[in-house]
């Protein structure tokens, strides 16, 4: 089995307890059944202390005869009771919304979920699904995984309870140059791109205006008593930005342009498996090489798209886009033929 983080490998030896609530296992059968290789026991021996140590005794430890099983607590499985349970619910709702980005183990996710939830009383059922319909269009997701580690949850947590209540947080934050700065700021969503989560805001300054902030750059969260009058199209105006890539660049009202890229033949696959935009599309060619044509935003992030594939692309409208390319490559000329000198 490929190696896993230890929170994945916990929810997946309780998802398999809950599942088989009448059996009791070994540390060496939890192993096999779930082709852990003998290499990590020692991992699996702290994994299920911790698992018992969970507050409301949801896992038991049995020792007879000199061997000592684990099995579900299920009488206890089925009265959980979560303090701080709103919390709690938050995330819930950002597991809900992640588990699809993890192939591996979003089922194991989804099982957890459905787990907790059948076992929940009927009134904090009603608060997850008021909780997942508040929130589940506000968290979007682009590019690579997200990492998220404890503190980044804690932020989440502080983020998504602000989103759903529509008040005021308060970021201590530090900038691209090193600039740190503690502001109340209005956010709309989070917006998880190339493994970074960000939360898109919009600003009390400039209204309309909206902007995106790192959450690993994020100092300390709080959440405010101030709420602000949502207006639907600041969320639409960071949903556009975010489809076409603008998100992380300063224009405010992107632009759709026709782009057309003539690739080298060979680049089909990757094209293929990697698309730039939903309305990327493939021609072939009577020579055997490609020309592609999507409606997108002329950026800084489309052209260097472009630029990362060299030679083998090469723009064939619009002229800004052409003119992007040249500056940029007259730009590392000039600094790499001045370091020759």
């Amino acid at each position: 089995m490929a190696k896993i983080a230890r929170g994945e490998r916990m929810i997946k030896i309780f998802v398999y307890l809950t599942a088989h609530y009448n059996n009791r296992y070994t540390i060496t059968e939890i192993m096999h059944n779930l082709d852990i290789p003998e290499s990590d026991l020692r991992s699996i021996q702290r994994d299920m202390q911790s698992l018992i140590d969970v507050e409301g005794c949801y896992i038991r430890k049995l020792v007879e005869f000199g061997k000592t099983y684990y099995q579900v607590a299920l009488e206890k499985a089925n009265k959980l009771i979560f303090p701080e349970f709103d919390d709690v619910l938050l995330h819930f709702v950002f597991l809900q919304r992640i588990a699809n980005l993890y192939p591996s183990c979003s089922l194991l996710i989804n099982d957890l979920i459905d787990t907790i939830q059948k076992s929940l009383p009927k009134a904090m059922q009603d608060s997850l699904k008021r909780h997942s319909k508040a929130l589940n269009n506000r968290i979007i997701f682009m590019g690579t995984l997200p990492n998220i580690d404890e503190d980044s949850g804690k932020k989440i947590q502080i983020l998504l309870e602000a989103i759903r209540t529509n008040r005021l947080v308060e970021i201590d934050y530090t900038d691209n140059f090193g600039n740190r700065t503690n502001k109340l700021r209005i956010p709309l969503m989070l917006i998880v791109y190339q493994g970074e989560i960000y939360v898109g805001c919009v600003s009390k300054s400039s209204p309309g205006a909206t902007y995106a902030l790192k959450c690993c750059r994020m100092e300390s969260v709080k959440l405010t008593k101030k709420h602000f009058v949502e207006d639907p199209s600041d969320i639409e105006n960071l949903r556009k930005r975010v489809r076409t890539g603008s998100f992380l660049m300063g224009e405010q009202n992107p632009k759709d342009e026709e782009v057309e890229i003539y690739f080298a033949g060979y680049a089909k696959n990757i094209l293929t498996e990697n698309p730039y935009h939903r309305s990327m599309k493939i021609e072939k060619l009577p020579c055997g090489d490609l020309r592609v044509k999507m409606k997108v935003e002329v950026n800084e992030l489309l052209k260097q798209w472009v630029m990362y594939y060299g030679p083998i692309a090469e723009v064939l409208k619009p002229d800004s886009l052409k003119q992007m390319i040249c500056e940029s490559a007259q730009q590392l000329v000039c600094l790499y033929s001045s370091k020759k000198a």
